[in-house]
């Protein structure tokens, strides 16, 4: 039953609960703005329609900002909005309650019950709908503010991680400990890993060892974003090159892959996780088929300045690679026409005293 009191309304029916929020998603327009506490994040995830209308919103171009309080217990959660719905998720400590305002000009609030619990099948009680402007500018007022007071989500997502495990700084020696690290580093990836070949070998590997498995599922199963850079030589490696793009359009992985020609000054493979923590393997022997035989030591972090380091140096690589594509592309127009004997042609146009007061006219 719904009825209305200065333009507010309250919706009590379990299908109207349900319902009111899609329809007042759906017909967003420019932006979304949606305060969440633990147990909001609960209810989203657990409404597929609900899900499935805010996931919708990024890819028709609309504008979504979520602030909640990100835990230890709903960081996946929290990974999973930013990858699903976009990247404006912010973490303040201080959130209370659950509403949402939709252009601006809509305004949604979620009244659960007194004992509602995350596990809870039916929690909203009922919901207060108004587009009263007055009052939804004053909670779109109060929502900027949250927004403003609170911290990004990936830093706090970094605090935590950090926090779980301690700041570190650790040399290891054993190769099959440094293989097993890999593998967990990639199996508990949220949303990012990246990973630097200093030389092809290196790739293949981590390939023989079972590593790029994990990575290769993170990708597919769970959304992670990977991005993989390799030193390679451009007079020998195309064979090579084409070998492994190839597998990765046959498995249909969305995984960035670029390459770089540049000689590194190390054999390091490196790999960053979620922007928190760093592996850093030097190859002792890069003729040796085995990831144990080839590795030396390795050095672990989720040190700050190092974990920084490391991510710097991939950045710039990256961006290197995109410059050597770009010149390779250019490299192959230029051969592609350079046998039609093209000039340069200059076309002018003489205008008349009567065309140029026409024009001004």
């Amino acid at each position: 039953m719904s009825n209305y009191a200065n333009n507010v309304e309250t919706i009590c029916e379990l299908e109207n609960t349900s319902q009111a929020p899609l329809e007042i998603i759906s017909n967003a327009r420019e932006t979304l703005d949606y305060c969440l506490d633990s147990r909001g994040l609960s209810i989203l995830m657990k409404d597929a329609q609900l899900w499935e209308a805010i996931t919708d919103l990024k890819k028709r171009g609309i504008r979504s900002r979520y602030v909640t309080e990100i835990t230890e217990g709903n960081t996946h959660i929290c990974n999973l909005i930013m990858a699903k719905c976009g990247e404006e998720l912010f973490h303040n400590d201080r959130v209370r309650g659950n509403f949402m305002i939709v252009d601006g000009t809509k305004y949604l609030c979620y009244i659960l019950n007194d004992d509602c619990k995350e596990d809870q099948r039916h929690p909203v009680k009922q919901l207060l709908h108004t587009q009263l402007r007055p009052f939804v500018d004053t909670q779109q007022y109060l929502f900027d503010n949250l927004c403003v007071k609170a911290i990004p989500a990936r830093e706090k997502i970094r605090e935590i991680e950090r926090g779980i495990r301690g700041n570190f700084t650790e040399k290891i020696q054993d190769s099959l400990e440094i293989q097993k690290i890999a593998i967990e580093l990639i199996n508990t990836a949220t949303y990012e890993a990246l990973l630097l070949f200093s030389t092809i070998n290196s790739f293949y590997r981590l390939e023989y060892a079972g590593i790029l498995n994990s990575l290769w599922e993170a990708s597919s199963q769970r959304n992670v974003a990977v991005k993989v850079l390799i030193q390679t030589d451009s007079n020998t490696d195309d064979t090579i090159r084409e070998t492994i793009q190839k597998r990765i359009r046959q498995n249909r992985l969305p995984i960035s892959i670029q390459y770089i020609t540049k000689s590194l000054q190390t054999k390091i493979t490196t790999l960053v996780i979620d922007q928190a923590i760093s592996l850093a393997i030097d190859i002792k022997d890069d003729t040796k088929e085995t990831f144990e035989d080839a590795s030396g030591i390795a050095i672990y972090s989720n040190n700050e300045s190092t974990v920084s380091s490391c991510l710097s140096i991939f950045e710039t690589l990256w961006i290197q690679s995109e410059f050597d594509k770009q010149n390779i592309i250019k490299q192959a127009y230029f051969d592609m026409f350079k046998g039609f004997k093209l000039k340069d042609e200059v076309y002018t146009r003489r205008w008349s005293f009567e065309q140029k007061n026409e024009k001004r006219s």
